[in-house]
């Protein structure tokens, strides 16, 4: 293995682990990796996007739960809904106010199984709109999936 100076480059990659005793940081480091030209990341980011995400979705379930009721055919559930939309708001404030959101973002994640089992009952023979409700629950799922990869990066990131 090649040796490298502190002014030296690489043309394959922008940092290298044999310079961490050099340079002060470790082989995980968030940034590039210039020799498969993929993102290193400490999950931060997508914590970020998710934070956003639950501003926009709270918003919605507070200012529109009766409409997202009817779509859902789970008419009476509005309080529920409204409640479920402060829940999201305060979580989206939390990740985009943290430097480390990891409990925040696994909050999302105990989150979604709450809204999971919330939408369940109307996956029932008798709702019209049984197709909405199980269009909701794979967006639940898609969503869930993310989180879980943020709060995994985050956790492994404050190790």
């Amino acid at each position: 293995m090649d040796t490298m100076t502190m002014g030296e480059t690489s043309s394959r990659r922008a940092f290298r682990p044999e310079m961490a005793d050099r340079v002060g940081a470790g082989a995980e480091t968030p940034g590039w990796d210039l020799a498969t030209e993929r993102r290193i990341d400490d999950g931060k980011t997508l914590a970020k996007g998710l934070g956003w995400f639950s501003l926009g979705l709270g918003l919605a379930e507070v200012v529109a739960p009766g409409k997202l009721a009817r779509w859902l055919g789970m008419e009476g559930t509005e309080p529920l809904l409204r409640a479920y939309g402060v829940r999201e708001i305060a979580t989206g404030l939390g990740i985009l106010s943290r430097r480390e959101p990891t409990e925040w973002v696994w909050g999302r994640v105990a989150g979604d199984f709450l809204d999971l089992a919330t939408l369940t009952p109307g996956l029932s023979a008798d709702n019209p709109n049984r197709k909405n409700v199980v269009t909701a629950m794979a967006a639940v799922a898609g969503v869930t999936v993310l989180d879980v990869l943020a709060g995994r990066q985050l956790s492994a990131s404050q190790r």
